[in-house]
Formats: structure tokens, C-alpha cells, sequence
């Protein structure tokens, strides 16, 4: 696990769109997810999107939204963290940055999803409080919902309501 010191977080352009898809691959071992990154998000919602460099490394990034529709809610798309900075924070904060926008924009609600098979996540996920959002079946006793992103998928709902001081 690296330290922290010297990582410089700023809202993502869509210049950094490479460097992201780049690392997809490899961060999830294999998996190939680069689909779920289109440069569009970091064209329209550059402001709820960040990314950690250390030096010239992309160390972690966060590609979050607005709902247009639920006026209270921001989302939280994708996220990734290089394996070697995992467990050292670095998520902790990048989700700390989007809620801070989300509550400047006077939103307290805040979603994501996961796979189900992305245990990781799911535990990450539940220790920054978040909440599992019920569903119509469980795989291992984890509710899940189908046909959330698209017909046929399985994917693990999350809410948190945030604190408005």
C-alpha cells in the first residue's frame, strides 16, 4: 500500500479519458469494462468526475452525476483505485468529494451500483454507509436487482443518505 502524500485530486477533462480506459483492464483483473467509461461523461459532468494523480500515475478515479430527474440525488457511475492504493484512503476521499459537491448542490441522496460478484465493493460500499437497497432475489444472501443497467444483469443497489450538518 503507498501513502498518500503528494497525490493531487482535480475534476477529471476529457483529456484524461485514455488514461482512465487504459487502466480498466488491468485494475479489475481482467475484466474488460472500459464500455461502462465513455468520454461523454467526463464532456458533461466534468464537475462530479475526479481523478488522483502522483505525479504523472493515475493513482484513482470517480465519475459521478446528477440525476436530472430526482433533483436530491447524485450518482456515483464508476470508481477505480490502482491496486497498490487500495486500503490507503484514497476512495474514502474521492467519495468525500463527490458528496461535497452533491450537498453544495443541495443533493443528500447519493446511489451506485456494483456486480454482484464485486465483493469488494459491496463491502467498501457498506463500510462508507451505504445501504443495500432491497431487491427481488439475493445471491448469497446479498439482495440483488435484475435488469437495473440493462435486461438481463444483476446488480447490487446502493443508497446513502447524506449528513447536511
Amino acid at each position: 500500500m503507498k501513502n498518500l502524500n503528494k497525490i493531487k485530486i482535480r475534476n477529471a477533462k476529457p483529456s484524461d479519458h485514455q488514461s482512465i480506459i487504459s487502466v480498466i483492464i488491468d485494475w479489475w483483473g481482467g475484466r474488460d469494462l472500459r464500455s461502462s467509461v465513455p468520454k461523454l461523461l467526463l464532456i458533461h459532468f466534468s464537475p462530479t468526475c475526479f481523478v488522483a494523480f502522483k505525479n504523472s500515475e493515475l493513482c484513482g478515479f470517480l465519475i459521478g452525476f446528477f440525476s436530472q430527474k430526482y433533483s436530491k440525488e447524485g450518482y456515483i457511475h464508476f470508481v477505480g483505485i490502482h491496486p497498490e492504493f487500495r486500503k490507503s484512503g484514497l476512495a474514502k476521499i474521492l467519495y468525500q468529494k463527490f458528496y461535497d459537491v452533491c450537498l453544495q448542490d443541495s443533493r443528500n441522496i447519493v446511489r451506485s451500483c456494483t456486480a454482484p460478484i464485486n465483493k469488494l465493493s459491496i463491502g467498501f460500499h457498506t463500510k462508507m454507509g451505504f445501504s443495500i437497497e432491497p431487491g427481488p432475489s439475493e445471491i448469497e444472501g446479498v439482495p440483488i436487482t435484475t435488469g437495473y443497467l440493462s435486461d438481463k444483469d444483476q446488480m447490487v443497489l446502493f443508497k446513502k443518505i447524506l449528513n447536511t450538518r
